[in-house]
């Protein structure tokens, strides 16, 4: 059965065969859009649109008052879009500047589009790049249902993609992300080397990510013959206000008995977080508990304590991404594929042995 297409895609394939078909050379006149409309019977929206197409392959450039012409292969450029939820966000500009670096060494054109915290606005986003002349995308992951629909449809459209910051494993898509599992790891195996035994952990499980690194301390407590973390669960997308439950689940963490002596948080926005609610409660960190972050933002050096964290190299996420996405643009066939960043500790104030009279009550 024959694949129907869209009419501005019919035209984009008639004008890309005629161009091979007659060997036209760099610099030949198509025509202006007005005759192409002309001559097709279509509207000017619909050859407008096949003409972008065109232009995003690096086949065609408008010279304008002259009309289309075949472009030459050396001159080709493509446009890429990066999709970021809130460039508020430290990660993201970094992903962003990564791709954009990379890709005018490549040849490429990159827009970026801020979602502002918004979450609607960036799955219309996504469901508008098959149409918006992009000939593919990076997009910083948002992990929620509705930002999964929207990749499945993109993969449906079969649009180019690649998630930064997420481990896709039900969609066929390209993803790059940190070693979450190991960072995870990372995190608890420096609080239990400090003398911990009981051990938290506070994030959105929702997350592929976090639960990955909550899965990584588990890995660490299980090699280290103590009881698993326990597990505090911030439900909610990436840039909710988790204050109020992470106050909540802090007044879990200091209700619990025996209660944990350290705390892994699943990034360095809500481990400042967590300090906040535990000084709120007479709970100095890290005299009476310690606690470690991920990502290594400004944040974790410039605050007081300075947080030991899980440094991720975003900047190389970015550049992988925007190989990944190369990589597919070349050969359509590819199979999409993940790609992991090694992480690694970085060690500050947030992390100091396990008060006397808990450690006192161990040995007894």
């Amino acid at each position: 059965m024959t694949k129907h297409l869209p009419p501005y895609a019919e035209l984009a394939a008639r004008l890309r065969e005629r161009i091979a078909k007659e060997s036209l050379p760099p610099g030949a006149w198509i025509g202006t859009e007005v005759a192409i409309a002309a001559e097709s019977g279509l509207s000017r929206m619909t050859v407008r649109r096949a003409v972008q197409a065109l232009v995003d392959e690096g086949l065609v450039e408008r010279r304008a008052g002259r009309g289309v012409f075949v472009r030459g292969e050396r001159s080709a450029t493509r446009r890429l879009r990066v999709v970021a939820g809130n460039l508020l966000w430290t990660p993201a500009v970094r992903v962003a500047q990564a791709v954009q670096e990379g890709a005018a060494a490549a040849g490429f054109e990159v827009s970026v589009f801020d979602g502002r915290g918004d979450l609607g606005a960036v799955v219309a986003e996504l469901r508008a790049l098959p149409g918006s002349g992009a000939a593919g995308a990076v997009v910083m992951s948002q992990h929620d249902p509705s930002f999964n629909r929207a990749l499945a449809a993109l993969v449906a459209a079969d649009f180019p993609f690649v998630v930064a910051d997420q481990t896709l494993s039900d969609l066929p898509g390209a993803s790059v992300a940190s070693d979450n599992r190991a960072g995870g790891r990372l995190a608890a195996e420096a609080l239990l080397a400090a003398g911990h035994r009981r051990l938290a952990f506070l994030g959105d499980l929702a997350a592929d990510t976090t639960a990955e690194r909550a899965q990584g301390a588990a890995d660490a407590c299980a090699e280290a013959l103590v009881p698993p973390p326990l597990r505090l669960d911030l439900p909610g997308q990436r840039f909710a206000n988790w204050e109020p439950a992470i106050r909540e689940r802090i007044g879990e963490l200091l209700r619990a008995r025996p209660r944990p002596t350290a705390l892994v948080c699943s990034c360095d926005a809500v481990a400042r977080h967590a300090i906040r609610a535990l000084a709120a409660r007479g709970v100095a960190v890290p005299r009476a508990m310690s606690l470690t972050g991920f990502d290594d933002d400004p944040i974790a050096e410039w605050g007081s304590p300075a947080l030991t964290t899980v440094r991720q190299d975003f900047a190389e996420m970015g550049r992988r991404a925007l190989a990944l996405l190369a990589e597919r643009l070349s050969d359509p066939t590819a199979a999409p594929r993940h790609e992991a960043v090694p992480v690694a500790l970085v060690e500050r104030d947030s992390v100091a042995p396990p008060p006397r009279r808990v450690a006192a009550c161990r040995r007894v």
